[in-house]
């Protein structure tokens, strides 16, 4: 069974997707690194699979928030891996507005280097 997000996570995400939290000119132009790119493949397939259990899942979803770089790299992979969020589609600006959900779900501590940019940049303001 999949976790449920809070109201207010839910709530910031769509604000964050009709309005847009910033400027994403440079994950247009992001290179996925190896690590990363292996990282949300595995978060994909957690994601994928009926059996996975939510530490299973959880699991992925930190590896990927590790091993990305920073924003820009993780919502450029996560864009050609939508499932590894749990979409069927997702544009490089939803992606990275998804990052809120992805945060505070398994790293409200931003420890991570993705949160990290993503709370530097804005996006995971809950206003």
């Amino acid at each position: 069974m999949r976790k449920a997000t809070s109201t207010a996570a839910v709530l910031a995400f769509i604000v964050c997707s009709t309005s847009g939290c910033a400027d994403l000119d440079s994950a247009r132009t992001t290179t996925i690194g190896d690590a990363c790119q292996k990282a949300i493949q595995q978060q994909n397939e957690a994601w994928a699979d009926p059996d996975a259990s939510e530490s299973k899942i959880q699991e992925a979803e930190t590896k990927g928030l590790k091993d990305c770089k920073d924003l820009d790299e993780w919502s450029t992979a996560v864009s050609y891996n939508p499932g590894s969020v749990g979409y069927e589609e997702l544009s490089l600006e939803e992606a990275a507005n998804s990052v809120y959900l992805a945060c505070s779900s398994v790293d409200s501590e931003r420890a991570t280097p993705v949160c990290a940019d993503a709370a530097k940049r804005g996006y995971l303001d809950e206003s």
